[in-house]
């Protein structure tokens, strides 16, 4: 009970904290919105997808797109927090160590699913016109969450590892270059062979497959392949973050 308690006054924190950062709100839930507009209308009309409306076709490409770029930014606060003793501070107060990662994970867990929201409002919009029963809604916003979650923790392992606040950006940069290079704004066909491959078997893919059959309702969706990825992910992450940051607090 101890640790929920104070897990939900560091959520807190970490919300606030959000809030008063014009910079995060600008890449969080902004950013994404205008990648959105941008994809649909200047790109758009060069892109050849089949049969499918081309904002039908990059939607879930930009909903993990934008989900990786708000969740990246806990990177750079918890690094922030290591190197300034917030850490070292929070712990004098005798709290759960585990207290102050989830948090941090919880915050930029909601932020990411408002950044979700906002980009589905504005993908409405300019004309996505999803096909997705009730319960492929349920399965695509469970797969959200899960991504969502997975994806925080890579952040947060990112931001333990790094040794400044700026290789920490330039981390996350790296890894939200991900969904650039799958099949979430272009088919993969169209790709050199060689990066073809790398798109079809990198995490994302299978992701924004899953999504786009889920929301256009265009079976197979590779469901359980995207679940596996998040678990995977999601475990490894969060059991090294885990074992980095108490190494770093019992060391300190």
């Amino acid at each position: 009970m101890k640790a929920i308690l104070e897990t939900n006054t560091l959520f807190k924190r970490n919300l606030l904290l959000s809030m008063r950062s014009m910079e995060t709100l600008l890449s969080g839930i902004l950013t994404p919105a205008i990648l959105m507009i941008l994809f649909v209308y200047v790109f758009g009309g060069a892109m050849h997808v089949g049969d499918t409306a081309y904002v039908d076709f990059v939607v879930p490409g930009v909903l993990v797109q934008c989900i990786a770029q708000s969740a990246s930014s806990v990177g750079v606060t918890v690094t922030e927090d290591l190197k300034s003793g917030m850490v070292e501070r929070l712990m004098t107060l005798n709290i759960s160590k585990s207290a102050y990662l989830n948090g941090h994970v919880f915050a930029a867990t909601l932020r990411s699913l408002i950044s979700t929201l906002v980009v589905l409002s504005v993908s409405l919009l300019i004309g996505f016109r999803p096909q997705a029963t009730l319960a492929g809604w349920g399965l695509a916003v469970l797969l959200i969450f899960c991504f969502t979650f997975a994806f925080t923790w890579i952040s947060v392992l990112v931001g333990l590892i790094a040794k400044s606040p700026e290789m920490a950006a330039l981390f996350t940069v790296l890894i939200t270059l991900l969904p650039y290079l799958s099949s979430g704004f272009v088919p993969t066909e169209t790709m050199p062979r060689p990066l073809a491959i790398f798109a079809e078997y990198q995490p994302m893919s299978p992701i924004i497959h899953a999504l786009r059959a889920l929301m256009m309702q265009q079976p197979p969706a590779p469901l359980l392949h995207a679940l596996i990825w998040c678990g995977g992910i999601t475990i490894v992450s969060w059991c090294t973050a885990t074992v980095i940051y108490q190494r770093r607090v019992l060391r300190e």
